[in-house]
This record gives structure tokens, sequence and C-alpha cells, in this order.
């Protein structure tokens, strides 16, 4: 008489073999990122544990985890991509968005109801009494300022090339800026950079904003907007910081990155773009952005996209990847640039 075949145990865990749900990876960094839920989840159990210990990152850590899970970027353990990405990415920007506008909205109601309740319990400051001075004092004369050093000239920065296109499978447009830093002495850190989507009639269709510090030479900022809707893109216009701005830091001390080895690999449907940055900075730099560029044979900016690294050492070297979606909708001969920044 053969032997029962064992039932199934209900408790088994699930093949670990199995790919990572994009849902779920997308739910864990949007409500539970500062936690590193997201992480624990791809196998990622150290990053996991700093990200867990650091809140987050404070909520940076957090937001680019977030941005790399929303971009189709992030991968597992294994270095697979997200089960479910191209069926549920649409859903997956504009209910983050909807959070994301919520969010802002509940925490702008609160801070100006705290502004308002300071406001009126602040004391009024009493008005000063004029000193005692004697018939025939003459008042003393105010003391002249002290003169401030001139400072070195400062060079505003300029707009090299602007680029932008629609991804023909979604309502999404692309875009891409490169900056030019023409002072050798001098850095913009934390620069607000505003791209805004104009058509041709003048009439503002959406707008992105970027944050990341202008080294000296070349920066290219890249992204995506997602409200033009049945609206088309004739033209960018960028805003950035002045020359007021600018802070003192001569290149031969900042520190630079450059780029080198850059390869590309298609498969399953998108082509894959690798590259190393290597980095001149005396200190570790944490989430360098990589921005990445496409151009056909004439040298136009034909696509755009971003990668992360999430440590580059001192004087080290980092590889990155990135990935290109609608690979038939790239010319033939095409060429990709990579630029890094903090």
């Amino acid at each position: 008489m053969p032997a029962p075949t064992p039932a199934p145990d209900p408790y088994a865990t699930a093949d670990p073999a199995a790919p990572k749900s994009f849902i779920a990876t997308w739910l864990f960094a949007l409500f539970l990122g500062i936690l590193g839920v997201d992480r624990f989840y791809l196998g990622k159990i150290g990053t996991a544990l700093g990200k867990l210990f650091t809140l987050g990152g404070l909520g940076v850590w957090a937001l680019v985890d977030l941005i790399l899970v929303l971009a189709g970027a992030q991968r597992d353990k294994l270095g697979r991509p997200l089960e479910g990405y191209a069926k549920y990415r649409t859903m997956a920007w504009i209910v983050t968005g909807v959070v994301l506008v919520v969010s802002l909205v509940i925490n702008g109601v609160n801070a100006a109801n705290r502004a308002g309740d300071a406001s009126s319990a602040a004391p009024q400051p009493a008005a000063a009494a004029p000193a005692d001075r004697e018939e025939g004092d003459e008042p003393e004369a105010d003391a002249a300022p002290a003169p401030e050093p001139a400072k070195p000239s400062v060079q505003e920065l300029s707009v090299v090339e602007t680029a932008f296109g629609k991804d023909l499978d979604s309502d999404m447009w692309w875009y891409a800026v490169v900056l030019d830093n023409p002072n050798p002495d001098h850095v913009f850190p934390s620069a607000g950079i505003t791209i805004e989507a104009v058509d041709a009639n003048g009439v503002i269709l959406d707008s992105g904003s970027e944050y990341t510090t202008i080294l000296q030479g070349r920066t290219v900022v890249v992204g995506d907007f997602f409200s033009v809707g049945s609206g088309t893109i004739a033209k960018l216009d960028v805003r950035g910081p002045t020359s007021a701005a600018a802070t003192s830091s001569p290149a031969a001390e900042t520190g630079s990155f450059s780029v080198s080895d850059i390869a590309t690999a298609q498969e399953y449907g998108w082509l894959d773009v690798t590259g190393k940055v290597t980095s001149t900075f005396d200190e570790d730099q944490e989430l360098v952005t990589v921005a990445v560029i496409a151009r056909d044979a004439a040298g136009t900016i034909v696509g755009s996209d971003f990668a992360f690294i999430d440590r580059l050492p001192a004087g080290g070297t980092a590889q990155f990847e990135s990935s290109f979606w609608n690979v038939e909708n790239l010319p033939e001969g095409v060429t990709f640039e990579a630029f890094a920044s903090l």
C-alpha cells in the first residue's frame, strides 16, 4: 500500500526566487519608507537597517527610494525588476501625487494656524524713550558703517540646452536641461531649479522642481511632467538661482565626478544603461544623482532617465544602472551620456 501524500504545509514561506511585487514595494515605500520596510521586503537587510535607524535618512532616503520605485529603477536583492511595474506604474504615480498634495495642504493649514496663535500671543514691544540730553548738547553723529569688502565677480548660470518628449504609452512627458556654471571658484549649493512646460500660446501646462548642488562646469537635470494632459509642450522655461546664491569654493578644493565605461544591454522590452562614476571628493558622498540622456545621430537629445548611487566612497568608484522603456521609440544610432551631481 503506497504511503499517503503529505498535506501541504499552510505555513510554508513563498518561493524565495519569485520576483518581488511592484505594488507591495511601492506601498511600503510610500507609507512605511522611513522605517525601511520596502528594503526589508526586497531582501536588502543591511541598507534596510540603516534606513530604519536613521528614520529614512531623516526623510531624504525614504523620498529617494520612493522615486526609485516609481521610476522603475528599484531592484530586489537579486537585481531583478519588480513584477507588475509596467501595468501599475501610472496608477502609482497618480496616487502618490494625490497623497503628497493632501499632505502638503494639511501641513500648510497646521503651520498657518500655529503662526496665527504665536502672533496673537506675542507681546508688543514698547516704544523706546528718548535719552535725556542737557540744553546745548549736540547729538552725536551716527557712526558710518564700515564698507563691505568687494566680492569677486560671479557670472550667472547659463542654460546650454533643453529637450522634452512624450511617452507614447502614457500622458507623461520627459525633460532634460543642460546647465553650465562658468565660475571656476564658485558653486551653487542646494540650488532650486524650476522647469516649466509651456505651450505655443504661452500657457504653463506643468512644472517640475529639482534641487541639486551645481558644481563647476556642466550639470544635467532630468525629470518628468505628469499633468500636461491633452496639451502639447512647445518649449521649456528654466528658472534657477542668481549669482548672489553662489558660494566660494575653488575647483581644486571642491571635488568633482567623472563618468566612464557607459554600456547598454537590452532585455525584457527595455534598455539598461550602465556606467561608472569616480569621485575626487575628500569625503564619501551619499545619494549621488546620475542623469542619463540619449542623443540621436545628429546630437539631439531624444530621451532621458536617472539613477542613484547610495554611497560613492571618497576618491572611489561606483556603478550605476538606468533603464529606458519603449526601446522601439529610440532612433537608430542612439548614444548615451551620463552626468553625476550631488
